[in-house]
């Protein structure tokens, strides 16, 4: 059936786990009859928690978009992940909506993570939504949690349905908008209030009458979410269906549609000013690409949002990111895990293309010669990084393809191979985000891998100034090898780096020999002899040394040169320096002081405290390597609630003791590797 982009509502669910998400859309459904009997995450029998990973562990862990059908109005809802270390789909999905529905868990309110997502809806534009689930629960007051709502998110928050009595006696679902109930005269007065913010003259109207008419009140109610005036409070209980038609009703007549939006921001290619204006109905296509999945059985499937005109089937379309040209061969409606070819998209449409391998998710696609760019939304960055190997030797060559393919579909899932420890990488949010890729490797790819930490790249230099000398002399039969050197090493100031200094006079050592000792100098700086580990901030100034007209060679000055600064280096009292991390955590108040003096114990030196957001922002630099599982123990500490972001600063000297432990472990390690070698 044709519909315009008026006809269309776009909203994605999102909230703290447990919030009753999945069971919204659940009943949505089931009013709507999708489905027959109520699923439950208990049972794995809910529409949106399709994956084994999500059914085994009884929680949505990608976004899933279902088209819900509305009289007159086609309906795309968003299921998203409550776990923060997944909320790369959530974001993925504001990013591409008119609504942000928060849902909050009446026993657990006002969460972080709840916290954190309205504030991504907010720099996402999206209007904003809140519905309220588990009412029906003892000792739950919807007065005192609408009180809480509005303490945190501004007088803009008004309940638009609420229920007829507190926990248990919950039964009725009564509508302001239908003056239904006591309390609809009071709602319906702070919505009007609400409503008349959205322009002068509605204000006008509003303060010289004392109320808006019926009429007024209706026609700017979608215009007062959109321009954030309003947000909408809704009493829904999901597995008893209590508010889900007041709900739905609701989002028919009053949710913003996206005409309610006018032009959003773009820019042209290589610019980072968005000002070119895109209207939804004003120009050819434009889309954005929210999400790509690739799996070895269906193939890959891109999930673009439609922002701008019309496409058809079989239409050419640019990637504006790789300059490619690709032909639409197929169009897909979505719905959960179904989909269904169509036969064109308009503006504010979500949808599918399938067997398309070049685009990525944010990418810009057009029809226009002159294309445009949508702004990438914005994901928090990972802080917790495995080592990881094949477990069959077979699998070298597939672990980094099959790795590309899931970093593909998650924003949030970084990888790299390091380029001095030669170890493969993988950062993501915490030791269940990368469990969860995991599994995922070896369900869709068959790839197995084993992890561990990854190597500190500590670093080697010295401390005091040192005398070297090595000979080198082999005779195997025939020409041999002869060279010597004398040198001296000391220390530089720190982030100077290596000098080399040529001191030879008197021709001791040739002219054409003195790069040779360099060259061996700066090998040995690789990988050190502490540890192993590469040499900085050293000089070496060679000032003397023997050579022999026939078996003296280029060779030979190289392994002289190398094992001098060796033999010096060890005199100069070498130490380990560590990398330190500029590390900044963001928590609530009352976990300031647990983590504080976490931090401190883990050789952390506080830089300073600062209040943002009613958090409480605490600013350390820390050691990488007491920082490997700090996301672990941060969501122990906080319960969920605290996120932190690091970056290098510098590195600085191990203290003595620790340098023991480290170079003995190191020694070991090494060891290990030449017998297992062997």
């Amino acid at each position: 059936m044709a519909h315009g982009s008026e006809d269309i509502r776009n909203a994605a669910l999102v909230g703290h786990g447990h919030s009753g998400k999945t069971a919204l859309i659940d009943a949505i459904a089931h009013h709507c009859r999708l489905t027959t009997r109520l699923g439950t995450t208990a049972d794995g029998s809910t529409l949106s928690n399709t994956e084994p990973e999500e059914r085994e562990r009884k929680q949505t862990l990608s976004a899933h978009l279902f088209r819900m059908p509305l009289d007159g109005v086609r309906f795309n809802l968003f299921d998203t992940p409550g776990h923060p270390d997944f909320a790369a789909d959530a974001i993925a999905a504001l990013d591409v909506v008119e609504t942000a529905v928060l849902c909050i868990n009446a026993q657990n309110p006002l969460t972080f993570h709840a916290r954190q997502l309205w504030q991504a809806a907010g720099h996402c534009g999206n209007g904003r939504a809140i519905v309220v689930t588990h009412l029906d629960h003892d000792k739950t007051s919807f007065e005192q949690i609408v009180t809480q709502l509005r303490a945190a998110f501004g007088h803009a928050v008004v309940p638009v349905t609420y229920p007829n009595a507190a926990g248990a006696a919950f039964t009725t679902v009564h509508m302001v908008t239908h003056n239904e109930g006591p309390e609809a005269t009071k709602y319906h007065d702070m919505i009007e209030e609400d409503e008349a913010e959205i322009d002068d003259t509605l204000m006008e109207h509003y303060l010289s009458t004392g109320h808006l008419d019926p009429n007024e009140f209706d026609d700017n109610l979608r215009r007062a979410i959109a321009r954030g005036k309003l947000v909408p409070v809704f009493a829904i209980c999901p597995q008893r269906g209590l508010g889900i038609a007041q709900f739905l009703e609701f989002v028919q007549l009053h949710f913003p549609s996206p005409t309610c939006f006018g032009a959003r921001g773009a820019a042209k290619p290589g610019s980072d000013v968005f000002s070119e204006m895109v209207q939804p109905d004003d120009g050819p296509f434009a889309a954005k690409v929210w999400k790509t999945v690739s799996d070895p059985y269906v193939g890959r499937l891109t999930f673009l949002r439609c922002f701008r005109g019309s496409l058809k089937k079989d239409q050419n379309v640019i990637d504006v990111r790789t300059g490619r040209v690709a032909k639409i061969a197929h169009l897909l409606d979505v719905h959960g895990k179904q989909t269904k070819e169509i036969g064109s998209v308009t503006a504010g449409d979500l949808f599918a293309v399938s067997k398309i391998e070049d685009f990525a998710q944010g990418d810009s696609v057009t029809t226009e010669i002159v294309p445009i760019v949508f702004p990438r939304p914005r994901y928090p960055e990972p802080t917790y990084s495995r080592h990881i190997w094949p477990k069959a030797r077979g699998d070298e060559q597939k672990i980094g393809h099959a790795i590309d393919k899931l970093a593909a579909e998650d924003p949030m899932l970084h990888h790299q191979r390091d380029k001095e420890t030669g170890e493969f990488l993988v950062t993501g949010m915490s030791p269940l985000h990368l469990e969860i890729t995991f599994q995922r490797l070896h369900r869709r790819h068959q790839v197995d891998v084993a992890h561990g930490p990854p190597t500190i790249p500590y670093r080697e230099t010295i401390t005091a100034r040192a005398e070297g000398h090595h000979r080198h002399k082999k005779q195997t039969g025939g020409r041999g090898q002869f060279a010597e050197v004398y040198l001296r090493v000391a220390p530089r100031t720190h982030g100077a780096g290596f000098e080399y200094r040529d001191a030879v006079v008197g021709g001791s050592i040739p002219r054409q020999f003195i790069p040779e000792v360099e060259k061996g100098a700066r090998r040995f700086l690789t990988k050190g002899s502490l540890a192993g580990f590469p040499v900085v901030d050293m000089q070496v100034e060679a000032h003397d040394g023997k050579y022999h007209d026939v078996d003296s060679d280029q060779l030979s000055f190289q392994i002289a040169g190398e094992r001098a600064v060796h033999d010096a280096y060890m005199k100069a009292r070498p130490i380990l320096l560590e990398p330190i991390m500029d590390v900044v955590v963001q928590v609530p108040h009352r976990f300031t002081g647990d983590v504080a003096g976490n931090l401190s114990s883990h050789r952390g030196r506080m830089s300073g405290m600062e209040v943002e957001h009613d958090m409480q922002i605490i600013k350390a630099q820390c050691p990488l390597a007491m920082m490997l599982d700090y996301s672990t123990q941060l969501r122990s500490m906080t319960a969920g609630e605290g996120s932190f972001t690091m970056k290098f600063a510098h590195y600085e000297a191990v203290p003595p003791l620790l340098q023991i432990e480290i170079v003995q472990k190191r020694k070991t390690v090494v060891d290990q590797h030449l017998t297992e070698h062997a």
